[in-house]
């Protein structure tokens, strides 16, 4: 997801949270910005990365293996069609099974967007071909707040989902619960997400 810190900041992070390993893409001035923390229950091998993605092999003790894509779609309406084709060239890196969530500065349907003006079709139309192209479906269901970002605002309220998480099907497989949980805005105008992996299966 977009973190919007500091390098130094999200250092500290790392060490209260207890993890081992870490990645940050910095943010550029007031935008953006990714980050990817371990532990050592798990084995990571980063793939790739830019402003706009991490791409990393999961490694866990009972030999299940997958890719994990954290992706940070352009706040730019004109430039959000790289990461439509960049989603589509990672798949076709690798037959693993993967999963795909971040801020994607995108919702799928009109229904994912409450006040403002109406989402032009084209982007909505992208956005949906890419994932279809890689077989990538919602997690199902989420608990929480229909909406992940808002702007605040008493009057001229917008809310959209924006931020999710989708898999294929085979990365479902490995999992007996999956869940995602919407949690609070805190300082930030967009809600944290939260994606619970319950109960492996052997």
């Amino acid at each position: 997801m977009e973190t919007k810190a500091e390098h130094s900041l999200l250092g500290l992070y790392r060490v209260h949270l207890d993890f081992t390993g870490k990645l940050v893409v910095d943010k550029i001035r007031r935008i953006g910005g990714l980050c990817i923390f371990w532990s050592d229950k798990v084995s990571v091998t980063l793939l790739s990365y830019s402003r706009f993605h991490i791409n990393a092999q999961i490694g866990s003790h009972d030999l299940k293996v997958w890719h994990l894509k954290g992706m940070y779609g352009n706040p730019e309406p004109d430039q959000r069609c790289h990461a439509w084709t960049l989603i589509p060239r990672l798949k076709d890196l690798s037959t693993l099974p993967w999963l795909c969530f971040g801020d994607f500065n995108e919702i799928l349907f009109d229904t994912e967007n409450s006040g403002g003006s109406p989402q032009p079709r084209w982007l909505m139309e992208n956005f949906r071909e890419a994932l279809n192209y890689c077989d990538l479906d919602d997690l199902d269901g989420f608990s929480g707040p229909r909406f992940t970002w808002s702007n605040k605002r008493d009057r001229g309220l917008v809310q959209e989902r924006i931020d999710r998480a989708v898999c294929c099907y085979r990365w479902k497989q490995l999992f007996a619960f999956l869940n995602v949980l919407h949690l609070d805005f805190w300082s930030s105008d967009q809600r944290a997400l939260q994606i619970e992996v319950l109960d492996v299966k052997s």
